[in-house]
């Protein structure tokens, strides 16, 4: 598909409203489809900073300035800058082909919730509204609203002159030691802000919709009225008591009904601390999701339980969505993965517990898209007496590996298909990467310690890109800071048939084995690495689930079937730390490797059941 005409034609052109307040009907049949796209982190790769100081730095190819971050920033963030604007571009486009109309954006749908970004998010999504008559569902996400009534803010690494790095802030204060390029547009922004700016994609009432309600007032569906919703929509009637501070901070929430028989409830997860002055200054946002939030935002569950009893008696099928999952994401995993790399690695602290996973299923939610943690996954919680069953379903990020959004056909109230789109061709994907050549040799002529692979630059696709994304911040971020040391050795050195011998050894020969291993490597001036694939292949499993393992070559998916029933079934003490390790690892492994269904699945909500569709 060709997009090229719609890059510099949606940022600049403006739009009339086609069919303004026509509400959407089934797309053809009975059958409704809703596309989840999360976690896209938009960044304007074209702004008008309205900087005197910077205006970005000029691409030849566009004969534009470019406002993009640094290939080595990216390279060290788990999330992609640049790139990421056109796979949002293909995504919808994607959606338009095939004729989908009804979009839900879970959180993070900007950078850091920067005026330019979310303008320019408002540009797009006001094109693909007015032009095709899709429709936009969105809640905030911690990089949306970073600080709840927004603040000064910069970034230290814009690509400038030469390819050296430029910060650009607010105020030339946010980064004193630094030569800045003053700009507003790349302050915070809060949520009164946001939601203005985005007040046509779900925040607020509209006329298209059959009903609409938020948190702080009564469900009257008898008797709804559109001049009643927006009456009693504005933010300020929209807030509740942080703790005994005397503040009130906003709770974006909403339930939306945008085609007869569906209910959207659009979960505002975020979580702000407060040790200011005043309302501006002095606050904190945390990423940790459900488990704080059920704590802070009691009104909200409260709420939920409305909601779902309301939709229960009217027969509507209520589907919940926010940015922060809901169930354990890592198919049982996580207690082994905190107890081998700890409580803080892998961002453990983000896993729903059981108790927060009840509270949202005793509620009444059966069904939960959530982005945040950029996987592919789908985890299920039932309660012991299996009266409360509940799925969160992970959409992947637009920005990592890997690159993909969810479609969720409904045939009947309780029937879902659902199937997971990757992005492998992306217009567009190389614009930049003559400027990241030239960032390059600047790093390379002043001997920058922060010197990227340039293996990156001959990604033949976007899905190929972000896997070198990844391969390359396994390599120089997550082994280095989250893994214990010698299992990192080991299981980048051990061959095949070292692993083999040390399956079939007792508990005491198979640690002596190990550490005679561990010692000669260290000792050794080269290590082969010859394994880095097992660790690589962890992740694919961890972060693509069913996407991951297609990667995965069938000499190795043999290796493993035959490998880790024996290894996950050997004991060791505790005092035996190599095998310990090594047979935790291959248990979290083997977990990650017998998952639900995370492709392209059915579940039937009356009957408490999950399937996997064979393409």
């Amino acid at each position: 598909m060709n997009k090229k005409y719609l890059l510099p034609s949606i940022l600049g052109a403006a739009m009339q409203l086609i069919g303004a307040n026509t509400p959407l009907v089934a797309q053809g049949s009975a059958e409704i489809e809703i596309a989840f796209l999360s976690d896209i982190h938009l960044q304007d790769i074209y702004a008008d900073l309205q900087s005197p100081d910077f205006n970005g730095i000029l691409n030849p190819k566009t004969g534009k300035y470019a406002t993009i971050r640094t290939m080595k920033s990216q390279l060290n963030s788990t999330r992609l800058f640049n790139e990421n604007y056109f796979a949002f571009i293909s995504a919808l486009e994607d959606l338009r082909e095939k004729g989908i109309q009804l979009v839900v954006l879970p959180g993070d749908f900007t950078d850091d919730g920067q005026p330019m970004n979310v303008l320019a998010l408002q540009k797009i999504l006001e094109h693909y509204s007015s032009k095709f008559g899709m429709r936009f569902f969105l809640t905030t996400g911690n990089h949306d609203t970073v600080k709840p009534y927004g603040g000064l803010a910069g970034k230290r690494d814009f690509l400038g002159t030469d390819g050296k790095e430029q910060a650009i802030a607010g105020d030339a204060k946010v980064f004193p030691a630094l030569e800045v390029a003053q700009s507003d547009q790349i302050n915070y922004w809060g949520y009164p802000e946001v939601t203005a700016a985005l007040s046509n994609f779900g925040f607020f009432p509209d006329e298209k919709d059959l009903f609409w309600a938020h948190p702080f007032q009564e469900l009257d569906y008898e008797n709804y009225s559109f001049d009643q919703a927006m009456a009693s929509a504005n933010l300020e009637q929209r807030k509740f008591p942080l703790s005994d501070s005397g503040l009130f901070l906003p709770d974006a929430s909403y339930v939306v009904e945008p085609i007869e028989g569906i209910w959207l409830l659009a979960l505002d997860g975020n979580v702000f601390t407060h040790s200011g002055k005043d309302l501006k200054e002095g606050w904190k946002g945390s990423s940790v999701g459900f488990n704080q939030a059920s704590i802070s935002k009691k009104h909200q569950l409260d709420w939920i339980k409305k909601v779902a009893a309301e939709a229960e008696k009217r027969g509507k099928t209520l589907i919940s969505f926010s940015h922060y999952p809901l169930v354990e994401f890592h198919d049982g995993a996580s207690e082994e993965m905190k107890s081998l790399f700890g409580p803080r690695k892998f961002q453990l602290e983000r896993v729903p517990t059981n108790e927060t996973s009840e509270l949202y299923a005793t509620a009444g939610i059966n069904i939960h898209f959530a982005g945040h943690m950029h996987i592919n996954d789908t985890g299920v919680y039932q309660d012991q007496s299996t009266t409360h069953t509940m799925y969160n379903i992970q959409v992947p990020s637009l920005a990592a590996f890997p690159p993909a959004y969810k479609t969720a056909k409904i045939s009947k109230k309780d029937n879902f298909e659902i199937e997971t789109i990757p992005l492998t061709e992306v217009d567009h994907m190389n614009e930049f990467f003559d400027l990241y050549r030239m960032e390059h040799r600047w790093l390379l002529e002043n001997q920058d310690p922060g010197i990227w692979d340039t293996t990156i630059l001959a990604s033949k696709n976007y899905l190929e890109y972000t896997r070198n994304h990844l391969l390359e911040l396994t390599k120089s971020r997550f082994i280095p800071s989250d893994w214990p040391e010698n299992l990192a050795l080991l299981l980048q050195n051990m061959t095949e048939s070292e692993l083999r011998n040390w399956s079939q050894i007792n508990e005491k020969e198979g640690e002596i084995y190990l550490s005679k291993i561990v010692n000669r490597l260290k000792s050794s001036s080269t290590q082969s690495g010859s394994n880095l694939s097992i660790i690589d292949d962890f992740y694919l499993l961890k972060n693509g689930d069913d996407l991951g393992k297609r990667l995965i070559p069938d000499n190795r998916l043999g290796f493993y079937k035959e490998i880790i029933p024996v290894i996950i079934q050997k004991t060791y003490s505790q005092e035996q730390i190599h095998s310990k390790e090594l047979i935790q690892f291959f248990r979290i492994f083997d977990l990650l490797f017998h998952s639900q269904p995370a492709d392209h699945f059915s579940i039937d909500l009356k009957k408490n059941t999950i399937k996997m569709i064979e393409d």
